[in-house]
């Protein structure tokens, strides 16, 4: 008969030795407090993420902060030195429109120096109702029924203070020219699209436009009663001016 092994424990009544149990570790050693490897790295990992998308939002909402702060900045020092107004588009609010008021227009001709006739319509400046300079104004010359410019392509304005025509009359494709004469009836500057405003003499060809002067319009052909108008526009101190008569 074979001896009983001590180590296996007592016997049982079944006469089987029971096989013991595997202690388990004390409490607090560092098996027992050790997480588990792979699930402690996950934890870890999850957390620097979200460490991460925290700092790139504070750093986005940070940016933003100073482009809004640089622009309000802008605004502040762009509104204070020229006037501007978001309410108005971004640009100046315009000022108290200007009307400048012409009589009635008179058609007569003249002899040209050069050859040829020239109509000429008188017509006279009465006033505006603000002060503006001939740098301030255009002239143009329009069909009344749809408002379709009259160009002066490659107009020449040949004047002098005594003359409103000292060449040759305008032709069929440069139709007219303007003569701005004092109210003493001297000739002051010209005017055509492509040179505007010239002196005709020594003087500033800008100059404020007195009331009792004449704007002379040159033609080379009738122009009165044909369904024409005459008109003046321009800025003056961001003040639109505008004035309009019928030839």
């Amino acid at each position: 008969m074979t001896p009983a092994d001590p180590s296996a424990g007592p016997p049982t009544d079944s006469g089987v030795a029971e096989i013991p149990e595997e202690a388990a570790p004390p409490e607090g050693s560092a098996d027992a407090s050790a997480p588990s490897p792979s699930g402690g790295g996950r934890s870890r990992s999850f957390r620097e993420r979200q460490l991460k998308a925290k700092s790139a939002r504070r750093e986005l909402v940070g940016q933003i902060a100073v482009v809004v702060i640089i622009v309000l900045g802008v605004v502040a020092i762009v509104s204070a030195r020229t006037g501007f107004s978001p309410s108005h588009g971004g640009f100046p609010a315009p000022g108290t429109p200007i009307t400048v008021s012409f009589g009635t227009p008179v058609q007569t001709t003249a002899n040209c120096t050069g050859g040829g006739t020239a109509y000429v319509v008188h017509i006279p400046w009465l006033g505006s109702s603000q002060p503006v300079t001939t740098g301030d104004v255009y002239a143009r010359v329009y069909e009344i029924w749809d408002g379709d410019n009259i160009g002066d392509p490659g107009a020449v304005a040949n004047a002098t203070p005594s003359n409103v025509c000292a060449g040759t009359p305008p032709s069929s494709t440069a139709l007219w020219y303007v003569v701005l004469a004092g109210s003493n009836g001297t000739n002051l500057v010209t005017y055509t699209a492509g040179s505007g405003w010239v002196s005709l003499s020594h003087s500033s060809a800008n100059f404020v436009v007195p009331g009792g002067c004449t704007v002379v319009l040159v033609t080379g052909s009738p122009i009165a009663g044909t369904g024409r108008g005459f008109a003046v526009g321009g800025f003056a101190s961001g003040s639109p001016i505008s004035g309009n008569v019928a030839l």
